[in-house]
């Protein structure tokens, strides 16, 4: 008998009588029922979130921030109330209350009364963080908690980028007004700068004046001191003065009168003189002695005459009593002023002293001033150049720039996914697993009503190979046609997305041939307890199959089951063609699965090879549903 035969012959065994063909119609529909339900009921939960019941309580009392009202939690009520990614019922705390413990709500959030006032703390100086408030029981939806808990976190999140910009914002103000009053004070130390450069050139010089000044003061002292010493005898030398120009004065008048007088008598003389020479000639005197006495008298009379007219002149003793009467009133003055200018020159003298003290405590005030000027001088240029350095160190910008900063301070991170492959939603991100899974589980089903093995053919033809190939292209070809089915309701009823559609009705039609091979295996080998332990295989896959959460979340021992159990690797091919993964990752998949079939088909063999040679009374019993 040839393989066509021996599967016509089980087919027609299936199909013999009306209870078989409804059997096996059931039977064939298990994966579809399975598979099409879980992906339909799961396809996509997260975009129905909005029928989830959720109390909303506002307690907020709001606050004041920079003179406004504000109420952070009205705010956030809103925003969740607009974006309805929940069934959000905004109520009492009470009503909340009951309604979570009874189920009318699955979760509750509340915004505590101090929720605004702990949120402003933060720009104060005794900052406290603020808290919401999660209501949750686990009665009612263990993932509803889980939902609730990522909503309140999203919330959290959101308040704090709102409260975090408020907050840089502020900040990036500030700074901007410290760069503005930088900016001032950097004009104004370059001012300084400049002004105490100049006063350093001023107090040098004003030093240097002021050493030639106390120079010059001390020389000035020791004139006037020298002076003063002078000028003490000054009074009594004025009043000799005085006293000598009186006594001129009065001794040229009585010259100027005595010349008068002698003028006079000159005069006389000469008159009698030339009588006498006219006398004596009239007289015919001839005395040689008296004629020279007379001629002597008339030879003094001229010089007498001249001496007493030059006395007499206006320039002669009369301005000479003059002037001498003048010298007398000025010597006079003198006299009585020199008290007054001796003791001025002496006073002058103390001034001076003062003068030179002062002068040299001025010099060397204006000595230390100039240092302390020049110091001032760097240290300005010092100032106005760290002030310049700061101000280029912060940057200028504009409002709209600072709200910008402050937006980017508030959240800082913005994830950017390159997803290499990617599943449509929930529903296709289970799919591989419900697939294989549905493959195994129609498998299974088939095996309760599809013979393992032919018993017959055992027994007259024995050729276990070719029994054993018959025994499992039946299911196979079962297995194969329910794939097939369930692709296309997959993908034209649920319209889940597959990247090589082709590619993956061939890796399903190959999975449904080694579930196949596997189950024919354990039922070949041990029967009715192979066939329970198909069911208990499939158990174990459920949980290392990796199909939910990752397998690396798998204690250990399960763990390593992941790599060696075959529906690991099924689900994995499926993923890689449905999600459009490479052709390495599949070759990974498909490996492992090709030794689990070609394996099992080989312990098959063996099995049948020693039922062919060992055959009870029980296994020659015929079928229930067909010869």
């Amino acid at each position: 008998m040839t393989i066509p035969v021996l599967v016509r012959a089980e087919f027609a065994r299936l199909t013999a009588s009306r209870i078989g063909v409804a059997a096996l119609v059931a039977l064939m529909t298990v994966p579809l029922v399975y598979g099409g339900l879980y992906l339909w009921g799961n396809q996509d939960p997260y975009s129905n979130l909005d029928k989830v019941p959720a109390a909303l309580v506002v307690q907020d009392t709001g606050t004041t921030v920079d003179g406004k009202a504000t109420n952070y939690g009205q705010k956030a009520a809103k925003s969740l109330l607009d974006g309805k990614k929940f069934g959000w019922v905004e109520v009492s705390s009470a009503q909340a209350a009951i309604g979570v413990k009874n189920g009318t709500y699955d979760f509750g959030l509340t915004f505590p009364a101090d929720f605004s006032t702990r949120l402003a703390s933060a720009s104060g100086d005794e900052p406290v963080s603020a808290a919401l408030k999660l209501t949750t029981d686990d009665t009612n939806s263990y993932l509803s908690t889980t939902i609730a808990k990522q909503a309140a976190e999203a919330v959290r999140v959101e308040i704090a980028k709102q409260v975090g910009s408020e907050a840089s914002i502020t900040l990036l103000n500030a700074v901007g007004s410290i760069r503005d009053g930088l900016v001032k004070a950097d004009d104004g130390a370059v001012s300084l700068a400049s002004g105490a450069a100049t006063a350093a050139t001023g107090a040098a010089s004003l030093a240097s004046g002021s050493a030639t000044l106390s120079s010059g003061a001390a020389k000035l002292s020791t004139g006037l001191h020298q002076l003063d010493a002078k000028a003490a005898a000054l009074p009594s030398s004025a009043a000799q003065l005085s006293a000598g120009a009186s006594s001129l004065a009065g001794s040229l008048a009585t010259a100027s009168a005595t010349a008068k007088t002698l003028s006079g008598l000159t005069a006389q003389a000469a008159s009698t003189s030339a009588k006498l020479t006219s006398d004596a000639a009239n007289a015919g005197v001839t005395d040689p002695a008296v004629l020279a006495d007379i001629a002597a008298l008339g030879q003094i009379t001229p010089g007498a005459n001249a001496y007493a007219g030059g006395l007499a002149a206006p320039t002669g003793l009369p301005a000479a009593a003059a002037g001498a009467a003048q010298v007398a009133a000025g010597a006079s003055a003198l006299s009585t002023s020199a008290p007054a200018l001796a003791s001025a020159v002496h006073s002058a003298a103390g001034g001076a002293s003062s003068l030179a003290t002062g002068a040299t405590t001025a010099s060397t005030g204006a000595s230390d001033l100039s240092t302390g000027v020049a110091q001032l001088a760097t240290g300005s240029k010092t100032l106005s150049d760290s002030l310049t350095d700061a101000v280029g160190k912060i940057p200028q910008t504009t409002a709209a720039e600072r709200a910008a900063t402050s937006n980017l301070i508030a959240n800082p991170l913005k994830v950017n996914q390159d997803a290499i492959t990617q599943a449509k939603n929930y529903g296709a991100g289970l799919a591989p697993f419900f697939l294989s899974l549905a493959s195994w589980i129609g498998i299974y089903a088939l095996f309760l009503l599809v013979r393992p093995l032919s018993r017959r053919a055992l027994t007259a033809v024995r050729r276990p190979i070719r029994t054993t190939l018959a025994g499992w292209l039946t299911p196979a070809l079962l297995g194969v046609v329910q794939m097939v089915a369930l692709f296309a309701l997959v993908t034209l009823a649920l319209h889940l997305p597959v990247a090589n559609p082709v590619g993956m009705v061939a890796f399903m039609a190959f999975v449904a041939m080694t579930f196949a091979a596997i189950v024919l295996a354990l039922n070949v080998l041990l029967g009715s307890v192979g066939q329970f332990l198909a069911l208990v295989f499939m158990v174990v896959q459920l949980v290392t199959a990796g199909g939910t959460f990752p397998w690396q979340t798998l204690p250990a021992p399960l763990a390593a089951l992941h790599q060696a159990l075959p529906m690991s690797h099924a689900v994995d091919g499926i993923r890689q063609l449905m999600y459009g993964g490479t052709g390495g990752d599949l070759w990974s998949a498909f490996l492992p699965l090709a030794a689990w079939f070609v394996g099992s088909l080989a312990l098959s063999v063996l099995g049948a090879q020693k039922q062919g040679r060992f055959r009870t009374v029980r296994q020659l019993r015929p079928s229930p549903i067909g010869a």
